[in-house]
Protein backbone atom coordinates (compact mmCIF):
# COMPACT_ATOMS: atom_id res chain seq x y z
CA UNK A 1 0.00 0.00 0.00
CA UNK A 2 2.94 2.25 0.89
CA UNK A 3 4.59 1.29 -2.36
CA UNK A 4 1.51 1.93 -4.70
CA UNK A 5 0.39 4.77 -2.88
CA UNK A 6 4.14 6.68 -3.10
CA UNK A 7 4.14 5.73 -6.85
CA UNK A 8 0.74 7.50 -7.04
CA UNK A 9 1.72 10.87 -5.68
CA UNK A 10 4.75 10.91 -7.59
CA UNK A 11 3.69 9.60 -11.00
CA UNK A 12 0.49 11.30 -11.03
CA UNK A 13 -0.85 13.86 -8.13
CA UNK A 14 2.97 15.77 -8.12
CA UNK A 15 3.16 16.28 -11.92
CA UNK A 16 -0.45 17.47 -11.99
CA UNK A 17 0.47 19.91 -8.65
CA UNK A 18 3.28 21.74 -10.62
CA UNK A 19 1.39 21.67 -14.02
CA UNK A 20 -1.59 23.03 -12.51
CA UNK A 21 0.52 26.03 -11.03
CA UNK A 22 0.43 27.74 -13.81
CA UNK A 23 -2.92 28.36 -14.10
CA UNK A 24 -3.03 30.55 -10.65
CA UNK A 25 -3.78 34.29 -11.25
CA UNK A 26 -1.70 36.92 -9.58
CA UNK A 27 -0.26 39.96 -9.97
CA UNK A 28 3.08 38.98 -8.86
CA UNK A 29 5.22 35.30 -9.25
CA UNK A 30 4.99 32.99 -6.94
CA UNK A 31 8.49 32.94 -4.76
CA UNK A 32 7.94 28.78 -4.82
CA UNK A 33 6.64 26.85 -7.38
CA UNK A 34 5.90 23.36 -6.79
CA UNK A 35 8.32 20.98 -8.65
CA UNK A 36 8.02 17.24 -10.19
CA UNK A 37 10.76 15.37 -11.77
CA UNK A 38 8.07 13.78 -13.78
CA UNK A 39 6.87 16.22 -14.72
CA UNK A 40 10.42 18.36 -15.72
CA UNK A 41 11.06 14.93 -17.67
CA UNK A 42 7.92 14.84 -19.59
CA UNK A 43 8.62 18.79 -21.36
CA UNK A 44 11.75 17.70 -22.18
CA UNK A 45 11.39 14.63 -23.79
CA UNK A 46 11.28 14.62 -27.14
CA UNK A 47 9.64 11.19 -28.07
CA UNK A 48 6.88 12.02 -25.14
CA UNK A 49 5.98 15.23 -27.24
CA UNK A 50 5.51 13.25 -30.42
CA UNK A 51 3.30 10.81 -28.86
CA UNK A 52 0.61 13.37 -27.58
CA UNK A 53 1.07 15.68 -30.93
CA UNK A 54 -1.88 13.94 -32.53
CA UNK A 55 -4.01 14.23 -28.97
CA UNK A 56 -2.85 17.43 -28.82
CA UNK A 57 -3.74 18.55 -32.55
CA UNK A 58 -7.39 17.09 -31.91
CA UNK A 59 -8.00 19.09 -28.66
CA UNK A 60 -6.79 22.39 -30.53
CA UNK A 61 -9.44 21.49 -33.24
CA UNK A 62 -11.99 20.38 -30.94
CA UNK A 63 -11.64 24.29 -29.19
CA UNK A 64 -12.62 26.03 -32.34
CA UNK A 65 -15.60 24.61 -32.53
CA UNK A 66 -18.93 26.81 -32.44
CA UNK A 67 -21.69 25.16 -30.91
CA UNK A 68 -25.22 26.50 -32.43
CA UNK A 69 -27.11 29.05 -30.16
CA UNK A 70 -30.03 30.63 -30.28
CA UNK A 71 -30.73 34.59 -30.62
CA UNK A 72 -30.35 36.29 -27.36
CA UNK A 73 -33.73 37.83 -27.97
CA UNK A 74 -34.82 34.30 -26.78
CA UNK A 75 -32.97 34.49 -23.04
CA UNK A 76 -36.31 35.16 -21.37
CA UNK A 77 -37.99 31.80 -23.15
CA UNK A 78 -35.07 29.93 -21.62
CA UNK A 79 -34.61 30.91 -18.62
CA UNK A 80 -38.91 30.38 -17.74
CA UNK A 81 -37.90 27.10 -19.69
CA UNK A 82 -35.06 26.54 -16.86
CA UNK A 83 -37.16 27.75 -13.96
CA UNK A 84 -39.79 24.97 -15.24
CA UNK A 85 -37.37 22.26 -14.98
CA UNK A 86 -35.77 22.89 -11.67
CA UNK A 87 -39.48 22.73 -10.70
CA UNK A 88 -40.68 19.43 -12.18
CA UNK A 89 -36.88 18.14 -10.97
CA UNK A 90 -37.96 19.52 -7.25
CA UNK A 91 -41.21 17.81 -8.02
CA UNK A 92 -39.86 14.41 -8.77
CA UNK A 93 -37.30 14.77 -5.96
CA UNK A 94 -39.94 15.58 -3.49
CA UNK A 95 -42.47 12.56 -4.78
CA UNK A 96 -39.33 9.92 -4.48
CA UNK A 97 -38.32 11.11 -1.27
CA UNK A 98 -42.07 11.26 0.31
CA UNK A 99 -42.70 7.82 -1.27
CA UNK A 100 -38.98 5.80 0.08
CA UNK A 101 -40.38 8.25 3.64
CA UNK A 102 -43.85 5.95 3.28
CA UNK A 103 -41.78 2.65 1.96
CA UNK A 104 -39.70 2.93 5.20
CA UNK A 105 -42.30 3.69 7.61
CA UNK A 106 -44.77 1.25 6.38
CA UNK A 107 -41.67 -1.14 6.40
CA UNK A 108 -40.89 -0.61 9.73
CA UNK A 109 -44.46 -0.72 12.01
CA UNK A 110 -44.87 -3.69 11.20
CA UNK A 111 -42.48 -5.14 14.10
CA UNK A 112 -40.78 -1.74 15.37
CA UNK A 113 -43.25 0.22 18.22
CA UNK A 114 -42.17 4.00 19.57
CA UNK A 115 -39.53 2.79 21.98
CA UNK A 116 -37.15 1.51 18.80
CA UNK A 117 -38.25 4.96 17.30
CA UNK A 118 -36.97 6.64 20.68
CA UNK A 119 -33.93 4.29 20.76
CA UNK A 120 -32.61 5.62 17.55
CA UNK A 121 -33.21 8.85 18.16
CA UNK A 122 -31.65 8.80 21.04
CA UNK A 123 -28.58 6.80 19.39
CA UNK A 124 -28.58 9.74 16.87
CA UNK A 125 -28.02 12.56 19.23
CA UNK A 126 -25.26 10.71 20.73
CA UNK A 127 -23.97 10.25 17.69
CA UNK A 128 -24.32 14.01 16.09
CA UNK A 129 -22.59 14.94 19.64
CA UNK A 130 -19.34 12.54 18.58
CA UNK A 131 -19.47 13.79 15.34
CA UNK A 132 -19.50 17.38 16.10
CA UNK A 133 -16.75 17.09 18.87
CA UNK A 134 -14.68 15.23 16.75
CA UNK A 135 -14.93 17.88 13.19
CA UNK A 136 -14.13 20.64 16.00
CA UNK A 137 -11.11 19.06 17.80
CA UNK A 138 -9.79 17.52 14.03
CA UNK A 139 -10.60 21.22 13.05
CA UNK A 140 -8.41 22.99 15.66
CA UNK A 141 -5.33 20.82 14.93
CA UNK A 142 -4.84 20.34 11.10
CA UNK A 143 -6.11 23.85 10.26
CA UNK A 144 -2.69 25.47 11.13
CA UNK A 145 -1.31 21.89 10.07
CA UNK A 146 -2.35 22.43 7.13
CA UNK A 147 -2.09 26.12 6.33
CA UNK A 148 2.02 25.70 7.86
CA UNK A 149 2.50 22.79 4.75
CA UNK A 150 0.27 24.50 2.49
CA UNK A 151 2.08 28.11 2.14
CA UNK A 152 5.66 25.69 1.70
CA UNK A 153 5.46 24.01 -1.65
CA UNK A 154 8.44 21.60 -0.93
CA UNK A 155 7.09 20.91 2.36
CA UNK A 156 4.34 19.67 0.85
CA UNK A 157 5.98 17.32 -1.43
CA UNK A 158 7.36 15.68 1.55
CA UNK A 159 4.28 15.66 3.47
CA UNK A 160 1.70 14.80 0.96
CA UNK A 161 2.46 10.97 0.54
CA UNK A 162 2.80 10.74 4.21
CA UNK A 163 -0.24 12.11 4.74
CA UNK A 164 -2.12 10.01 1.38
CA UNK A 165 -0.35 6.83 3.15
CA UNK A 166 -2.08 7.46 6.70
CA UNK A 167 -5.29 8.80 4.74
CA UNK A 168 -5.38 5.09 3.15
CA UNK A 169 -5.35 3.19 6.57
CA UNK A 170 -7.91 1.63 7.28
CA UNK A 171 -9.30 2.53 10.68
CA UNK A 172 -9.73 -1.63 11.95
CA UNK A 173 -6.17 -2.32 11.91
CA UNK A 174 -6.29 -0.21 15.48
CA UNK A 175 -9.59 -1.95 16.53
CA UNK A 176 -7.44 -5.04 18.84
CA UNK A 177 -5.27 -2.01 19.70
CA UNK A 178 -8.46 0.01 21.09
CA UNK A 179 -10.05 -3.27 22.08
CA UNK A 180 -7.27 -4.09 24.36
CA UNK A 181 -6.42 -1.26 25.73
CA UNK A 182 -10.46 -0.56 27.21
CA UNK A 183 -10.74 -4.14 28.36
CA UNK A 184 -7.22 -3.87 30.54
CA UNK A 185 -7.96 -0.10 31.54
CA UNK A 186 -11.74 0.25 32.28
CA UNK A 187 -11.95 3.02 29.97
CA UNK A 188 -15.07 4.33 28.89
CA UNK A 189 -15.71 3.00 25.68
CA UNK A 190 -18.16 5.90 24.83
CA UNK A 191 -15.32 8.36 24.82
CA UNK A 192 -12.33 6.33 24.09
CA UNK A 193 -13.75 4.32 21.09
CA UNK A 194 -14.66 8.05 19.25
CA UNK A 195 -11.37 8.93 18.11
CA UNK A 196 -11.98 5.93 15.60
CA UNK A 197 -14.95 7.90 13.72
CA UNK A 198 -12.37 10.44 12.89
CA UNK A 199 -9.53 8.47 12.65
CA UNK A 200 -9.82 7.64 8.28
CA UNK A 201 -11.91 11.09 7.42
CA UNK A 202 -9.77 13.68 9.27
CA UNK A 203 -7.18 13.73 6.32
CA UNK A 204 -9.79 15.52 3.99
CA UNK A 205 -9.66 18.77 6.39
CA UNK A 206 -6.05 18.35 6.26
CA UNK A 207 -6.26 18.21 2.32
CA UNK A 208 -8.22 20.72 1.53
CA UNK A 209 -7.12 23.49 3.88
CA UNK A 210 -3.02 22.72 2.11
CA UNK A 211 -4.83 22.78 -1.32
CA UNK A 212 -6.64 26.49 0.21
CA UNK A 213 -3.10 27.33 1.51
CA UNK A 214 -1.55 26.42 -1.62
CA UNK A 215 -3.88 28.44 -4.17
CA UNK A 216 -3.99 31.80 -1.60
CA UNK A 217 -2.09 34.51 -3.91
CA UNK A 218 0.78 35.33 -3.45
CA UNK A 219 0.25 39.04 -3.92
CA UNK A 220 -1.97 39.06 -1.03
CA UNK A 221 0.46 37.29 1.58
CA UNK A 222 2.87 39.91 0.32
CA UNK A 223 0.02 42.69 1.12
CA UNK A 224 -0.02 41.32 4.59
CA UNK A 225 3.84 41.61 5.06
CA UNK A 226 3.95 45.04 3.97
CA UNK A 227 1.17 45.83 6.35
CA UNK A 228 3.14 44.13 9.24
CA UNK A 229 0.16 41.44 9.73
CA UNK A 230 1.30 39.46 12.71
CA UNK A 231 -0.38 36.00 15.08
CA UNK A 232 -4.01 36.76 15.46
CA UNK A 233 -4.54 39.70 12.78
CA UNK A 234 -2.84 37.80 9.99
CA UNK A 235 -4.97 34.17 10.87
CA UNK A 236 -8.04 36.20 11.29
CA UNK A 237 -8.01 39.20 8.19
CA UNK A 238 -5.31 37.17 6.00
CA UNK A 239 -5.38 33.40 5.57
CA UNK A 240 -8.64 31.97 7.19
CA UNK A 241 -10.77 33.77 5.31
CA UNK A 242 -8.77 32.64 1.94
CA UNK A 243 -9.13 28.50 3.15
CA UNK A 244 -12.16 29.02 4.79
CA UNK A 245 -14.08 27.99 1.34
CA UNK A 246 -11.84 24.73 1.17
CA UNK A 247 -12.38 24.03 4.92
CA UNK A 248 -16.29 24.00 4.23
CA UNK A 249 -15.74 21.16 1.85
CA UNK A 250 -13.12 19.18 3.77
CA UNK A 251 -14.98 19.51 7.27
CA UNK A 252 -18.53 18.30 5.15
CA UNK A 253 -16.61 15.54 3.68
CA UNK A 254 -15.21 14.95 6.80
CA UNK A 255 -18.65 14.91 8.94
CA UNK A 256 -20.18 12.70 6.25
CA UNK A 257 -17.49 10.05 6.45
CA UNK A 258 -17.33 10.04 10.30
CA UNK A 259 -21.06 8.85 9.99
CA UNK A 260 -20.33 6.27 7.78
CA UNK A 261 -17.56 5.60 10.15
CA UNK A 262 -19.71 5.24 13.04
CA UNK A 263 -20.72 2.03 12.18
CA UNK A 264 -17.82 -0.05 12.52
CA UNK A 265 -16.11 2.43 15.31
CA UNK A 266 -18.95 2.29 18.13
CA UNK A 267 -19.43 -1.31 18.17
CA UNK A 268 -15.88 -2.98 17.88
CA UNK A 269 -15.30 -7.20 17.61
CA UNK A 270 -11.29 -8.45 18.23
CA UNK A 271 -11.62 -12.58 18.48
CA UNK A 272 -14.13 -13.24 21.48
CA UNK A 273 -13.87 -9.54 22.65
CA UNK A 274 -16.50 -7.38 22.22
CA UNK A 275 -16.74 -2.91 23.11
CA UNK A 276 -19.60 -0.71 22.58
CA UNK A 277 -20.33 2.68 22.41
CA UNK A 278 -23.81 4.01 22.64
CA UNK A 279 -25.00 5.46 19.44
CA UNK A 280 -27.02 5.15 16.29
CA UNK A 281 -23.60 3.38 14.51
CA UNK A 282 -23.93 0.30 17.18
CA UNK A 283 -27.85 0.50 16.62
CA UNK A 284 -27.36 -0.18 12.99
CA UNK A 285 -24.45 -2.47 13.28
CA UNK A 286 -26.04 -5.12 16.33
CA UNK A 287 -29.35 -4.69 14.02
CA UNK A 288 -27.29 -5.90 10.68
CA UNK A 289 -25.45 -8.48 13.28
CA UNK A 290 -28.77 -9.91 13.73
CA UNK A 291 -30.29 -9.92 10.35
CA UNK A 292 -33.06 -7.26 12.05
CA UNK A 293 -33.72 -5.89 8.84
CA UNK A 294 -36.48 -3.38 10.11
CA UNK A 295 -34.35 -1.54 12.69
CA UNK A 296 -31.72 -1.34 9.31
CA UNK A 297 -33.85 0.51 7.55
CA UNK A 298 -35.16 2.37 10.78
CA UNK A 299 -31.56 3.20 11.35
CA UNK A 300 -30.63 4.10 8.23
CA UNK A 301 -33.72 6.63 8.05
CA UNK A 302 -32.51 8.28 11.29
CA UNK A 303 -29.23 8.60 10.34
CA UNK A 304 -30.19 10.23 6.82
CA UNK A 305 -32.82 12.54 8.59
CA UNK A 306 -29.73 13.81 10.81
CA UNK A 307 -27.03 13.88 7.66
CA UNK A 308 -29.74 16.01 6.00
CA UNK A 309 -30.59 18.37 8.82
CA UNK A 310 -27.14 18.52 9.53
CA UNK A 311 -25.99 19.81 6.30
CA UNK A 312 -28.99 22.22 5.54
CA UNK A 313 -28.60 23.59 8.96
CA UNK A 314 -24.94 23.99 9.51
CA UNK A 315 -22.87 23.54 6.04
CA UNK A 316 -25.40 24.90 3.79
CA UNK A 317 -25.04 28.26 5.37
CA UNK A 318 -21.20 27.95 5.74
CA UNK A 319 -20.96 27.41 2.29
CA UNK A 320 -23.10 30.47 1.50
CA UNK A 321 -21.31 32.66 3.60
CA UNK A 322 -18.13 31.82 2.17
CA UNK A 323 -20.05 32.48 -1.37
CA UNK A 324 -20.73 35.41 -0.63
CA UNK A 325 -18.34 37.08 1.55
CA UNK A 326 -15.05 35.16 0.78
CA UNK A 327 -15.02 35.18 -2.86
CA UNK A 328 -11.44 36.52 -4.35
CA UNK A 329 -13.11 37.57 -7.92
Amino acid sequence: MALLIALYDQLLFRPIVAWADKFRVEQTAGQQRPASWVYDMARRTRLLKRALRPIAWLWQRAMLLRLRTRAIAAAPERAAATDWGDRLWLALTLAVAAWGGWFAFDYGRQTLSLGDVAEAFGGGLATLARVAVLIAIASAIWVPVGVWIGLRPRLAQRVQPLAQFLAAFPANVLFPVAVIAIMRTGANPNLWLSPLMVLGTQWYILFNVIAGASAYPTDLREAATVYRLRSWTWWRRAILPGVFPYYVTGALTASGGSWNASIVAELVHWGDQRVEAYGLGAYIARATQAGDFHRVVLGVAVMSLFVTLFNRIVWRPLYAYAERRLRLD
